[in-house]
């Protein structure tokens, strides 16, 4: 790999920018990255070191098999991630200077996951840590300790400060984009507050109603470092779930909270965009007074020529109920709900449940 080492630098770093930019994918970029080594296998993946989690969350030459196994069992006794959890940030290293071979291989991680996944070895380097979470990139092989894989290593710490970059980026970006979604003029206008919240329950944005009923404190508040917690047991448990990164499917809750009705929604992310930006759940909480604000369905519904089997659905996504809930609640099968929730977003051109809910109550412009 030396004598090309300007050239192969080059490419990655293209690599790393252009999927980023969207000229090519991710994917391209960790199928490249697996074919440095024999038998290469490559993932971008976490590690929660409190928890002893962690998932195998964006591959390349990895069954749907082998993730499984790792993100539900082998996560939890990996010999390379106590070391990885305290080594430096941006430094590649090989799997020999985490755990000697010769441990290694007296290890259930080594006899019941590497060795059937025909690897012998790994190089890999941690990209970013917060609060005992690490964010590494790593390749298996079954090439044993030698100069080829000394020289992944140092691949990967060059690589390293560019894909923290794009950390950053992605972070920034989700940022401003729920900044935006949760600005005063929007569900303030109909006295409901909107907070987004993202990775270990960190507060992105708040509208000012939310704020407003955050410091009532009787029904959310936060902590000193910016958290949210939810004045019930069973939404706190709700919340902490759909913040769960090995959550893949979006979920809607509701609850009642003294004296407002607080509804989670958990954003769908692509996979990719999600290793990045981890979770984000959208609280919205709607206080209850004894004259309910009502949205205007009737002119909504004649508006978008909305079918009676549509409007159900609306009501339901409305009240936070999930497609299984509202199917069981008209007797009829998941799919024919699935089919039409996605005829009613075709029809108002809504991207996801949280801007329906914004058309709904005429804000959609703001």
């Amino acid at each position: 790999m030396k004598h090309d080492l300007k050239l192969i630098d080059d490419e990655f770093i293209d690599l790393v920018y252009a999927s980023l930019l969207g000229e090519t994918s991710w994917q391209h970029f960790l199928d490249r990255l697996a074919a440095t080594l024999p038998d290469g296998k490559s993932t971008l993946f976490y590690h929660d070191q409190y928890k002893a989690t962690g998932a195998l969350s964006l591959t390349s030459g990895m069954t749907s098999k082998q993730i499984h196994q790792y993100d539900t069992y082998f996560c939890r006794i990996n010999p390379w991630m106590p070391k990885a959890a305290n080594r430096k940030i941006g430094i590649g290293v090989t799997a020999e200077q985490m755990l000697p071979y010769d441990r290694l291989v007296k290890t259930e991680f080594y006899s019941d996951f590497l060795v059937p996944a025909g690897s012998e070895s790994a190089v890999g380097v941690t990209i970013v840590r917060n609060e005992g979470r690490s964010f590494l990139l790593s390749i298996l092989t079954s090439e044993r300790e030698t100069e080829r894989t000394a020289e992944a290593a140092e691949l990967l710490t060059r690589l390293a400060p560019h894909l923290n970059r794009v950390f950053k980026y992605y972070q920034n970006r989700s940022f401003n984009r729920f900044s935006k979604e949760a600005r005063g003029l929007a569900f303030d206008a109909i006295d409901v507050g909107l907070i987004i919240v993202g990775d270990n329950s960190h507060i992105k944005s708040a509208s000012e109603t939310a704020q407003k009923i955050i410091e009532q404190g009787t029904c959310v508040r936060t902590s000193a470092f910016g958290k949210l917690h939810i004045a019930s047991h069973e939404a706190e448990s709700m919340l902490q779930k759909m913040l769960d990164r090995a959550l893949h499917e979006p979920k809607y809750a509701s609850f009642q909270v003294n004296d407002v009705k607080v509804t989670l929604i958990h954003v769908q992310k692509d996979r990719f965009s999600f290793f990045f930006e981890g979770p984000t759940v959208v609280v919205i909480l709607e206080p209850q007074r004894s004259v309910q604000r009502t949205f205007d369905l009737a002119e909504f519904r004649d508006t978008y020529g909305l079918t009676a089997a549509e409007m159900r659905a609306l009501n339901g996504l409305i009240g936070g109920r999930t497609t299984d809930e509202i199917a069981a609640e008209a007797g009829l099968s998941r799919e024919t709900i699935r089919s039409q929730i996605k005829s009613l977003y075709a029809k108002t051109n809504a991207a996801n449940q949280v801007e329906l809910i914004r058309m709904v109550a005429g804000l959609e412009g703001l």
